[in-house]
């Protein structure tokens, strides 16, 4: 059976060989056309001096279908009536394109795949590559919910030359129609049926790194130490944000690309480095690029990008000739369908003609990144009307614009955008307030959460169907009109449990038209308990527009907040004109830690408070209180304290409307809130990694410590706890404790590393503070099981018992064997010899005799069934490897 199987593999390979030597380099790429139906082009390039030629190639739709694809390009010839011959290159190759279209029944991901018997011979990094398939493959997701989708177009050739001991560099010039996100890997070529040739990359073959830029698609060799032919593999997957705001990928080439690596005395040219440059919408960009050569060689300069593609097209004269250096002015002036959100790319290259006969041209490619950005919508305005505020702005002159980004500010900042700059940055305290779709819908009302008292600013950006935003518009502020009072003071005067107090001010209604708001006027003052309460309760009535101070007594400002809104009542009849906007007064926290104190301020207010004056006891009990810092955080940590000692700290908040006309600035003092330092809590959980060699039978651990505002910095030591597998509950003893503090990684090494790890540090409290446990490390087995194929029980060791192989140190090829059961059986069927002793089995085995009779078994070929679980962190299912053995005496 064996040597049957041979002779079909050997004639299925010599039926490959006959049609060989001839594929170079290609890939897979595809257009949509609509609905679920693709066109799809395979372009090849293939030795011109190989006996084989494909007139056409059959396509696999990833859907269990097939189409054979005609060759479209070049003169008709051999292959008959409307069939071109493909079109020559020069320096031995072709380049042949077939075309086909395809309609799938289903959205999904399906897999394009093309394998054309065979590579040329003499590829130095695949053996035997005369007799190895030539397969490529192309990932295509047909999903309409993320819209329609065509592969990037790789403008570069994949055929390429370089010099023996000189850097290489390469990119496929992929500019993507749709604008979608690049990125560039590297795989393995393929041959049979998609298997990887692992040789690709093969250090005895191919030397020096091969490595790829993620972003850019840059392929550096540093440096081909061997001539000959080289075959790699790119991949570039394309990545869209779906509708569920997370990116997805949408497509892959790989592309299978040679370089014929020389034996030379050039030297490759230079390109200068450029970019990256942004650019407006309507405004030209210009840029000289530049290249010189260290030889003085001829040099000739071209390019290829996504600004040569798509109209109004980027200007380059090309090609641009010289004598050791050249260049040429690169200018565009890009307009609204070139907005996108990723980068526009542009592929410069510089190939040298070096004048001595049989030296080998040299390149450099340059890719430079280009950002086209809108310019933000003009003429906004911003107009109060009763309690809100209507914005509105000119339509964008993209009309590719889909909709419209609000932003606000309370008060102005003077923000003007840099080049590069889009959207509206965070730093200028900007927040992102709604959006509003439509290329025409240029207004907005906005009554979300507005106070009387504050200036309002907004910014509107236009966005894109792929999330691009434009530059922001000018700034453009406004306030309330001044209806109701506007509250300035929540001051705790005294703190206490019985008798705090705490004096509240406000100015009075401005704005009031007295022909339909009529005298006589009054204030009904409201408190609620806490910063955020909502159970008003009126607790003072005052008479007079400019009645606008009271006193609050006999509160709880050593445990409470209060919060305070003002009603303004109109006429004979004390009709409520409205109430002002609620503000609390500031409660302080405290936290006691290890040697310090840390404080919060809380409050809930309509103005804002931008610095506070931290006052502390200047002796226990004294009731003097001095100013310790002022902070623009409404935190403070109070270091350096002895534990137990009783510290007493008050807050001053400084703070001040935006609007105007109103006083400011606006203080308000918190309560005296005092505490004593402890240590009680234990250290931040150590964030940590582990580096496992299962098959080793080594882990390493590594930690850090996080820092933090609660973060305490007195760890003592860490400990290490371990359990056998996920569903245990952790033990109260660690496997490994008292780990000294200065250290931040261990290692274990046991047979089995199987389990669940985790660590916490503790401080040097009495009793200590252990932190929380780290995050759970898992390793699961590795089982290993290498058995033999032969033995002879009367030779002499190792091979005189069935057992598992030893390796070059003697030690058992048999690891995470959590329990088995083997059998061996003759050629009948019989039962001849059962373990279930993994100790016995990796020491003695089967010594060849009958577990019945104890004699010696007749020698021949016997068959073992090895049942066995694995050592694991979850339960495992039962497994089950069989084979033969062939026993010798």
């Amino acid at each position: 059976m064996r040597s049957h199987f041979r002779l079909l593999l050997l004639l299925f390979l010599a039926a490959f060989s006959v049609n060989a030597t001839h594929n170079r380099a290609g890939e897979i790429t595809y257009t949509w056309l609509g609905g679920l139906t693709y066109e799809v082009v395979i372009t090849t390039y293939t030795k011109e001096t190989a006996p084989a030629d494909r007139c056409d190639l059959t396509i696999e739709w990833g859907d269990n279908s097939t189409s054979v694809l005609k060759r479209e390009n070049g003169p008709v010839g051999s292959c008959g009536s409307g069939v071109g011959m493909g079109v020559s290159l020069g320096n031995d190759a072709k380049k042949n394109v077939y075309r086909g279209q395809h309609t799938y029944q289903a959205p999904g991901f399906y897999t394009l795949a093309m394998q054309d018997p065979n590579r040329n011979a003499g590829i130095s990094n695949i053996p035997n590559s005369v007799n190895i398939p030539f397969y490529i493959s192309t990932i295509l997701n047909v999903n309409p919910a993320l819209g329609p989708n065509s592969s990037p177009v790789l403008l570069n050739p994949p055929l390429d030359e370089g010099c023996q001991n000189r850097l290489y560099i390469h990119n496929p010039g992929a500019w993507d129609p749709d604008g979608d996100s690049l990125s560039y890997s590297l795989t393995n070529c393929r041959g049979l049926n998609g298997a990887q040739i692992t040789e690709t990359y093969s250090p005895v073959l191919v030397q020096d790194s091969v490595e790829i830029d993620p972003i850019t698609g840059d392929f550096v060799w540093d440096v081909p130490q061997s001539a000959g032919e080289f075959n790699f593999a790119l991949v570039i997957t394309e990545h869209r944000k779906g509708p569920n705001g997370f990116w997805q990928i949408i497509g892959q080439i790989t592309r299978d690309m040679q370089v014929d690596i020389k034996q030379c005395g050039n030297n490759p040219p230079e390109l200068l480095p450029l970019g990256p440059f942004c650019v407006l919408v309507g405004e030209n960009l210009q840029f000289t690029v530049q290249a010189t050569d260290p030889d003085g060689d001829p040099v000739k300069l071209t390019a290829t990008g996504g600004p040569l593609e798509v109209a109004p097209k980027a200007q380059f004269q090309q090609p641009t000739n010289g004598i050791g250096s050249v260049q040429q002015v690169f200018s565009w002036t890009p307009g609204c369908v070139h907005v996108q959100k990723q980068p526009w790319y542009m592929y410069f290259k510089v190939e040298d003609n070096p004048p001595m006969v049989g030296e080998t041209p040299l390149v450099d490619y340059l890719p430079v990144e280009i950002t086209v950005i809108a310019p933000g919508p003009e003429n906004p305005e911003a107009v109060p009307t009763g309690k809100a505020i209507d914005v509105s702005w000119d339509e964008s002159i993209c009309s590719n614009a889909i909709g419209y980004n609000i932003y606000r500010k309370e008060g102005y900042y003077g923000y003007t955008p840099d080049s590069c700059e889009t959207g509206v940055p965070a730093y200028t305290g900007y927040q992102f307030l709604t959006s509003v779709n439509g290329l025409s819908t240029t207004s907005y009302r906005d009554s979300n959460d507005l106070k009387q008292g504050m200036r309002y600013c907004y910014m509107i950006t236009a966005f894109f169907a792929d999330e691009a935003e434009s530059q922001a518009s000018e700034e453009v502020c406004t306030e309330l009109r001044k209806t109701n009072p506007i509250l300035t003071n929540v001051d705790v005067l005294t703190t206490s449990t019985t008798t705090g107090s705490i004096d509240v001010k406000w100015v009075p209604a401005r704005d009031v038209d007295s022909a339909n708001i009529p005298p006589p006027y009054k204030y009904g003052l409201e408190r609620a308990e806490g910063i955020d309460g909502s159970g008003f309760t009126e607790i003072a009535t005052l008479s007079g527009l400019f009645d606008t101070v009271y006193t609050d007594n006999n509160l709880n400002t050593e445990d409470l907040a209060y919060r305070y809104r003002v009603g303004f009542y109109s006429g004979q009849n004390n009709v409520l004109v409205g109430y002002s906007d609620p503000a609390s007064s500031v409660f302080l926290g405290i936290f006691p830690f290890d040697h310090e104190n840390r404080l919060r301020f809380d409050f809930s207010v309509p103005w804002l408070n931008e610095q506070y004056i931290v006052y502390k006891e200047t002796s226990p009990g004294s009731g003097v209180f001095d100013s310790l810092t002022t902070v623009s955080t409404p935190t403070y940590i109070d270091t350096g304290l002895v534990n137990g000692t009783v510290y007493c700290y008050k807050v001053e908040a400084i703070g001040r409307y935006t609007g105007s006309n109103l006083p400011e600035p606006l203080l308000n003092n918190s309560q005296i809130a005092c505490a004593a330092p402890l240590d009680t809590i234990g250290p931040c959980t150590p964030e940590w990694v582990a580096d496992a060699n299962c098959e080793g039978g080594i882990i390493k651990f590594m930690w850090t410590n996080p820092t933090g505002e609660f973060c305490s910095n007195d760890i003592v030591g860490y400990n290490l706890y371990y359990k056998p597998t996920v569903d245990e509950p952790w033990p109260t003893v660690p496997l490994i404790g008292g780990i000294d503090a200065a250290d931040r990684e261990i290692t274990i090494t046991n047979e089995s590393i199987v389990g669940c790890y985790v660590l916490t540090a503790y401080d040097d409290a009495s009793p200590p503070n252990e932190s929380k446990k780290s995050e759970e490390i898992c390793v699961d087995g590795c089982p290993v099981i290498e058995l033999p194929n032969v033995f002879s029980p009367n030779d002499m060791p190792p091979n005189n018992y069935f057992r598992p192989v030893r390796d070059q140190n003697g030690v058992p090829m048999f690891k995470d064997i959590l329990q088995f059961d083997l059998q061996i059986f003759n050629r009948w069927g019989t039962l001849v010899f059962q373990t279930q002793d993994p100790d016995q089995f990796v020491e003695y085995g089967w010594d060849g005799k009958d577990m019945t009779t104890q004699a010696d078994v007749a020698e021949g070929v016997y068959f073992y069934v090895f049942t066995y679980k694995t050592k694991s962190v979850t339960e495992q299912n039962e497994q089950v490897l069989s084979g033969d053995v062939t026993l010798f005496r």
